[in-house]
């Protein structure tokens, strides 16, 4: 694969895109705080590029994601002047190259994690105005296969 642009300066429309490993933490139009709670020190975002703003290019980012389940992952997405602006203390995003991603890991951006279930809850908030990217699918529903 040749090389990939460098992402950034951000604008505050650009977007980041979180995947969501449970079902019950995106659905019915709601996004869990749980979707902002990370064990790690950093929380994991994929830039919104121009190919991921295509329904073709979300659902084939979405079955490329695919969980060991076999089941798809919900994708939320909140903005950047969400993270910077919205957001009190902000979390502002940062190219976090994944080498161990060939066909996404240029877009793959982080943050710092959420100070605490307020700080998350308000980020889960965000990412409900922004509208659910694309739903949980569970393995048993897949149309696809």
């Amino acid at each position: 694969m040749g090389a990939q642009p460098t992402l950034g300066p951000f604008v505050a429309e650009d977007s980041f895109l979180r995947h969501v490993d449970r079902e019950k933490r995106i659905k019915n139009g709601t996004v869990s705080q749980e979707v902002f709670k990370d064990k790690h020190e950093t929380l994991s975002f994929t830039y919104q590029d121009e190919g991921l703003r295509t329904e073709a290019g979300l659902g084939q980012y979405q079955r490329d994601k695919e969980l060991g389940s076999g089941d798809l992952p919900g994708l939320c997405k909140i903005t950047f002047h969400d993270l910077t602006v919205s957001l009190q203390p902000p979390l502002p995003p940062r190219p976090d190259r994944n080498p161990d991603d060939e066909k996404y890991g240029h877009l793959h951006c982080c943050t710092d994690r959420p100070i605490d279930d307020v700080h998350r809850r308000k980020m889960a908030h965000l990412a409900e105005r922004n509208g659910i990217v694309r739903p949980f699918v569970p393995k048993e529903k897949r149309t696809d296969l």
